[in-house]
């Protein structure tokens, strides 16, 4: 294998370690959970920064006034990276407020080390501790990479270089790119994995409501969705369309249970199709349900170009069908009663010959029975006639 060739692989896996393929649905609550997760260390780490820059313009206050205005100047600038910090909107005040704090301590530490002895002695040590406070605290490699070094230019600047003995200044400038490196690989180890925690934790929350073998919201997605739209207009009026598969137990046997598996696909996707922009749900077994929410579309007209989606598929030579019922739920009709309306309308659809739709009364009027095609045969009532 040429070494090209192998050097473009191995690079290949390093990016796809380092930034794995992302759903452009998922990227935008990806990015707003990681800025949520590091916000509170951020600030912790400024404040503590600050903090501890206090106390040492405290300490070494008596020493001298060399530098006090462009110190105080640090402490001011500081204080107001801090304040931009708060600012939860937009992001770039967040990202500049970090910026203002590590730049302005920066500076104030390095000016203070000017007036002692041990400048050389602490320089490297402080350039590592803001290194690792940076990584830390930063999401975006570009953040890092503007605060590192706005950092490194602060600390490694032309008169540190020259103050050193020229026999040493190579050994300085190992240091100090080791200690830059050993940086950046710990943002970049920290950055894969906060992205892979979330990207679990998003795929987890994602299984949690969706339906394993259609993709379709599952029974609790639908019904915290309705429960909390009907919470928030506990006045209006909504309906839902229950949708059942026609004969789905004679399917079963004929196509056995994988075959059933490829109905029930075909009529989900059919069904959001058909249902769009409305919440379409699979309730369990061959039961589905279409939450709508909008007050001008007709829940009749969508039940019936779902019945007309559905009549059109064919799963291994065999023709599919389903039947619909249409209820509404209104503020004397709570969300079960709507629900159990809507059953009774299905099955009365079932009882006209299937492959078709029923709209149960308004209100609440329908009589709740047992449907015909679920009694069971009990011998005795016979005997209790006669």
């Amino acid at each position: 294998m040429p070494a090209r060739l192998r050097i473009h692989r191995a690079l290949r896996r390093v990016c796809r370690w380092w930034m794995p393929s992302i759903p452009a649905s998922q990227a935008a609550a990806l990015r707003r959970a990681l800025r949520q997760e590091v916000r509170p260390l951020a600030l912790a780490c400024e404040g503590a920064g600050v903090l501890i820059w206090l106390m040492t313009l405290a300490v070494t206050l008596p020493r001298g006034v060399a530098h006090l205005p462009a110190e105080l100047f640090c402490t001011a600038a500081a204080a107001a990276g801090m304040l931009l910090s708060l600012c939860e909107r937009p992001v770039w005040m967040l990202s500049l407020g970090g910026l203002l704090v590590t730049v302005s301590l920066a500076v104030g530490f390095r000016l203070n080390l000017e007036a002692g002895a041990a400048q050389i002695f602490w320089t490297l040590p402080l350039l590592m501790l803001f290194g690792m406070c940076l990584a830390l605290c930063h999401v975006r490699l570009r953040d890092f990479l503007i605060g590192m070094g706005a950092v490194a230019l602060v600390f490694l600047d032309g008169e540190l270089i020259h103050s050193v003995a020229p026999a040493l200044q190579s050994l300085l400038a190992l240091f100090a790119a080791a200690a830059l490196l050993m940086c950046l690989l710990v943002h970049l180890a920290l950055s894969v994995e906060r992205r892979s925690g979330h990207l679990l934790r998003l795929r987890l929350a994602a299984l949690a409501y969706e339906d394993a073998l259609t993709g379709l919201p599952n029974r609790r997605a639908f019904f915290e969705r309705a429960q909390a739209a009907v919470a928030a207009a506990p006045t209006g009026a909504f309906n839902v369309v229950l949708v059942d598969v026609d004969d789905f137990k004679r399917i079963n046997e004929r196509l056995g249970h994988e075959g059933g598996d490829r109905a029930l696909v075909a009529v989900a996707h059919a069904l959001r199709r058909a249902s769009a922009p409305h919440l379409c749900a699979r309730l369990g077994g061959e039961e589905f349900c279409i939450w709508i929410e909008d007050a001008e579309a007709s829940p009749a007209d969508v039940a019936a170009a779902c019945v007309s989606a559905a009549h059109h598929l064919r799963v291994d030579g065999l023709r599919l069908s389903v039947s619909a019922g249409v209820a509404t739920v209104e503020p004397d009709v709570p969300l079960h009663r709507a629900l159990a309306l809507a059953d009774e309308a299905l099955y009365e659809a079932k009882a006209k010959g299937k492959d078709t739709l029923a709209v149960a009364p308004p209100s609440g009027r329908m009589p709740l029975t047992v449907p015909t095609e679920r009694r069971a045969w009990r011998p005795w009532r016979a005997l209790r006639r006669s």
